[in-house]
């Protein structure tokens, strides 16, 4: 990674160029979202891990 880069803190939400936040210490990353490709090699697995697994499902209730 080139030391140039923006990054964001994940916690605080201050922006920098340094691994770590100033203010808190936790990591930084970056602030942009992955790039797409309409030549998505692993979108068909991606795809049929979010068929299995139920997005926003409640937890179960135990049966008494």
């Amino acid at each position: 990674m080139s030391p140039l880069q923006i990054r964001r803190c994940r916690t605080c939400s201050v922006y920098t160029l340094q691994e770590n936040c100033p203010r808190c210490q936790a990591p930084t990353g970056t602030p942009h979202p992955a790039r797409f490709s309409p030549e998505d090699r692993y979108g068909r697995y991606r795809r049929a891990l979010l068929a299995k697994v139920p997005a926003e499902s409640p937890p179960p209730t135990p049966k008494q």
